[in-house]
Order: C-alpha cells, then structure tokens, then sequence
C-alpha cells in the first residue's frame, strides 16, 4: 500500500521545483540581458541560494523518510 503525501509535503516539493526552475530561468535570463553573454553577480547569487533551498527540501525530506522507516522496521522488529 503506497501512502498519500501530506499537504505539507507536497507545498514543500511544489516550492523545491518552483526555486529550481526560477533559478534555471534566471540563469538562462541573465545571458539574454546588456550585457549579451555575460551573468551579473547578483543572478550568480540568487541561482546559489535557490539551489540550496532545492537541494535543503530534497535533501531533509529524503533523510528523514529513510530514518523514520528505518524506525518504523526497528519498532516491527522488537514488538
């Protein structure tokens, strides 16, 4: 039986994809603004930042789904 994502979950994956996609867009944006073909250092920053806050939800929420089934199987294991 696969379990529902919670709504929690699914605004925290939701906001994750939604940085990662402005960030690619700013990224490809900045080469398409004066000056043509370079990033200014401000772009280059929010791309860093909206990446982390990516990788910070994909990386939390994969650590503690693997934990909390990890405990899950411990609890099944001693009952």
């Amino acid at each position: 039986m696969k379990a529902k994502a919670s709504i929690r979950e699914t605004i925290m994956w939701t906001a994750g994809c939604i940085a990662f996609l402005v960030g690619i867009g700013l990224t490809i944006g900045g080469f398409f603004t004066p000056p043509h073909g370079s990033i200014d250092g401000s772009v280059l920053t929010a791309l860093g930042e909206l990446l982390t806050f990516f990788g910070a939800i994909f990386g939390i929420s994969g650590f503690t789904t693997v934990q909390i089934k990890k405990l899950e199987r411990y609890g099944e294991e001693h009952d």
